[in-house]
């Protein structure tokens, strides 16, 4: 018996299809009041006989904050995949945030040691890799080291992975694996779903930095993969090409027939914008769209190593596969 954490999240969904895919049964934890409906759509999006992989899924209500239904959901199961997370860069966030990201992921080491769990998968980021020197792809080996531009959602990854390193050091036999931009079928307006849907409208700019991005459909299967052969104690990276966001914005916006963006956004105009936003979400509430983190984001020039989870038998999509196929769940959704 399998349990996965987050599956109404991108990740977390992608894993229950791949996991019911191979006919095994997974247990998912439900929290109160969430609408699971999502995962029936993803399921429907990629398979014709998705109402018949949705019958190897097995809601159970719990919470990663809550330690009785934690342990309850864990009762028999041999392996955990926990992909619950909270990711915002909005710095109203940060003390939540770290509750969920850092305090849930304790409990659900804990849970797992108690009850015997044989092994752990955990879902960090790329947020928590280090940086080497300038043009230099971040990877594995670095150390990570917060700065005056470290996000708080970076640093509650970072603090996220130490409870799991700290299980491991008392017995819990885990593997992490460190996604970048994930694109696939989520939840509207939530995780890269918000950048997805923004660009489907067009836009004219583009921020002058660039990442890197892996396909949903990637990190699911190399999260099962690496659960069975991947080293204990080990992370690896999950990137499935590295292209400035002049590029990917360009990709999205042709998936969506929309011009390509032309204009990059200058520096000065990025660092108003979140200084504005500020100000308007303090005086009238509301989610900013623009913040000091994301700004920092948009204009770093960030690469990513896969190497390693290639090394161990993994392999990616490229961008532009990665945004025909959530392109493709956004039309969809928006003509039913």
């Amino acid at each position: 018996m399998e349990l996965v954490t987050g599956g109404t999240g991108i990740v977390g969904a992608h894993v229950l299809l791949e996991l019911a895919a191979t006919g095994r049964s997974v247990r998912a934890l439900q929290r109160p009041g969430t609408d699971v409906s999502v995962v029936e759509r993803i399921f429907t999006h990629y398979r014709p006989d998705a109402k018949t992989l949705l019958e190897h899924i097995h809601w159970v209500p719990g919470d990663i904050l809550d330690m009785p239904s934690l342990a309850d959901a864990m009762v028999g199961v041999t392996h955990v995949y926990h992909a619950a997370a909270m990711v915002s860069f909005d710095p109203r966030d940060a003390r939540h945030m770290q509750k969920v990201n850092v305090e849930g992921t304790a409990n659900v080491v804990n849970a797992a040691l108690v009850a015997g769990v044989r092994r752990l998968c955990h879902v960090s980021s790329v947020a928590s890799i280090g940086e080497g020197r300038k043009g230099e792809p971040r990877h594995e080996g670095l150390q990570w080291q917060a700065d005056g531009n470290t996000s708080t959602y970076a640093l509650s990854k970072y603090e996220a992975e130490m409870e799991v390193v700290r299980g491991i050091a008392e017995g819990l036999d885990a593997v992490m694996v460190n996604p970048c931009v994930v694109l696939g079928p989520g939840i509207p307006g939530r995780s890269s779903m918000t950048l997805v849907e923004r660009l489907a409208k067009g836009t004219r700019f583009f921020p002058a930095g660039s990442n890197a991005v892996v396909d949903a459909r990637d990190v699911a299967s190399a999260m099962v993969t690496l659960m069975e052969q991947g080293a204990s104690g080990e992370r690896y990276i999950l990137a499935g090409e590295n292209l400035g966001y002049k590029e990917l914005f360009g990709l999205l916006a042709k998936a969506f027939g929309r011009p390509e963006p032309s204009y990059p956004l200058p520096a000065w105009a990025l660092q108003l914008a979140w200084r504005a936003e500020r100000i308007r979400t303090t005086l009238f509430g509301g989610r900013a769209f623009v913040t000091r983190s994301t700004v920092h984001t948009a204009l770093s020039q960030k690469s990513y190593d896969a190497s390693k989870a290639q090394r161990a038998g993994i392999a990616f999509r490229t961008a532009e596969q990665a945004v025909a196929n959530v392109a493709a769940f956004v039309r969809a959704s928006a003509a039913c």
